[in-house]
């Protein structure tokens, strides 16, 4: 590894504290060109291959992003996604990581309609995420396989064009201060807050899956009216 020993190399946990010691490093005394992470610049799409890496953290993702110079093409939990080649892999074995080639079709998402023909639970069945209901057809998150596959069973896959989704209006009412914060980590865009004798009532907007997730987790969602405009 580089003629590295493995004592010399940093755990992934202690990977965002020894890129904060590389930052000021860098900063103080500068770096000989060609071995920088500053300097190291990540070629365009062409002729690369889709990978994920482990990371402890959002903290850490955007470390490795900021000081390697690896954007990543999603970060989901602790997966980092990215487009690399050789020379990118190197410099991630360098530092202890493992990076595994994945298929992006299995991974990355698109949101399309898909006619309303069949059951919802086929659509769940095949993986997508049902994001909205609407009268005549479903908005759903899926991947190029997960797309395909609906093909296969007889659904109409639809880009949505000017189609835009427009969340629900929402009112959820809770009774803790901390149960808000437990409600827009459900990707609730909270609008307003008030405290009620109840607690505290959050107006805001929501989508269909997001909906779901609240009442799974025993919140009561009231959906309102749509605002003057929208037609579903």
């Amino acid at each position: 590894m580089n003629g590295r020993t493995p004592a010399e190399i940093p755990s992934r946990r202690s990977w965002p504290l020894f890129l904060i010691c590389l930052l000021i490093v860098l900063g103080l005394e500068g770096a000989s060109p060609g071995r920088s992470s500053q300097n190291y610049q990540q070629p365009n799409d062409t002729g690369r291959s889709f990978y994920r890496k482990d990371v402890e953290d959002s903290i850490e993702a955007g470390l490795i992003e900021q000081q390697l110079k690896i954007k990543p093409a999603l970060i989901r939990s602790r997966s980092f996604y990215y487009y690399g080649d050789e020379k990118i892999n190197r410099l991630l074995h360098s530092y202890g990581y493992e990076p595994v080639r994945v298929n992006r079709d299995d991974v990355l998402t698109r949101l399309v309609m898909v006619i309303r023909k069949g059951s919802e639970e086929d659509l769940v069945k095949a993986g997508t995420t049902v994001v909205l209901r609407e009268r005549e057809y479903w908005v759903v998150r899926a991947t190029l396989t997960q797309l395909q596959l609906l093909e296969r069973l007889g659904f109409s896959v639809e880009e949505l064009g000017r189609r835009e989704p427009r969340p629900r209006q929402v009112r959820i009412v809770v009774f803790r201060r901390d149960q808000v914060a437990e409600v827009g980590a459900l990707r609730v865009d909270i609008y307003e807050t008030e405290r009620s004798d109840q607690g505290y009532v959050i107006l805001g907007g929501a989508f269909d899956d997001s909906i779901d997730e609240l009442k799974a987790a025993g919140f009561k969602v009231e959906i309102l009216a749509d605002p003057p405009g929208v037609v579903r």
